[in-house]
């Protein structure tokens, strides 16, 4: 797993192995403990099929979202 800082110019509705758009694929359930506020967000590339994961903040994050 690869956790960065969120840079300004990070996209993460691109593809890091071909820059092509992803399409997000899965909304993965909380963890089954309560006490944590995130939700794991799976995106799918169309074009290589590459698959990434990226870890939302739900206190941080925008009421809505838009891909």
């Amino acid at each position: 797993m690869v956790s960065r800082d969120m840079d300004t110019h990070f996209d993460h509705t691109r593809c890091p192995n071909c820059d092509a758009r992803m399409r997000l694929a899965e909304v993965e359930p909380p963890p089954v403990r309560n006490d944590f506020d995130f939700e794991r967000h799976v995106y799918q590339c169309d074009r290589c099929s590459n698959l990434s994961r990226f870890v939302i903040d739900r206190k941080s994050r925008p009421e809505t979202m838009t891909t």
